[in-house]
């Protein structure tokens, strides 16, 4: 990838992150994130798409099980706990963009959890 496509990309990403915080921010409970999940779900959608094509796999990993879990809410599925999830997940998102090698494990283990439910 060219130089001018990464940064581009990059300061898509961070957007897109800092979008998915200001709608946490407005949430307090599963059911406001379930109200905002159309909100939620074109961000990590675009990260989705868009960090493996930047080399980073572990972000768009991350971003297709929101992404995922999110398709679910809107078609009505029931998900426990993905306020407490994003709240985890959205720095950690911050954290991937700098430290690309961060350990996701602990996070990923979460969220497949309630994808199960």
């Amino acid at each position: 990838m060219s130089d001018e496509f990464l940064k581009i990309a990059t300061k898509e990403i961070n957007e897109d992150i800092l979008e998915l915080e200001k709608i946490l921010s407005s949430c307090k409970t599963d059911i406001d994130v379930i109200s905002n999940t159309s909100q939620f779900q074109k961000h990590t959608h675009k990260i989705k798409g868009l960090a493996p094509m930047m080399g980073k796999q572990n972000l768009g990993d991350l971003s297709s099980s929101l992404d995922s879990i999110f398709k679910k809410l809107l078609d009505d599925s029931k998900v426990e706990g993905i306020f407490s999830i994003l709240n985890d997940v959205v720095p950690i998102m911050k954290l991937v963009m700098i430290e690309p090698n961060y350990d996701l494990t602990e996070i990923k283990q979460k969220i497949s959890q309630i994808e199960e439910f």
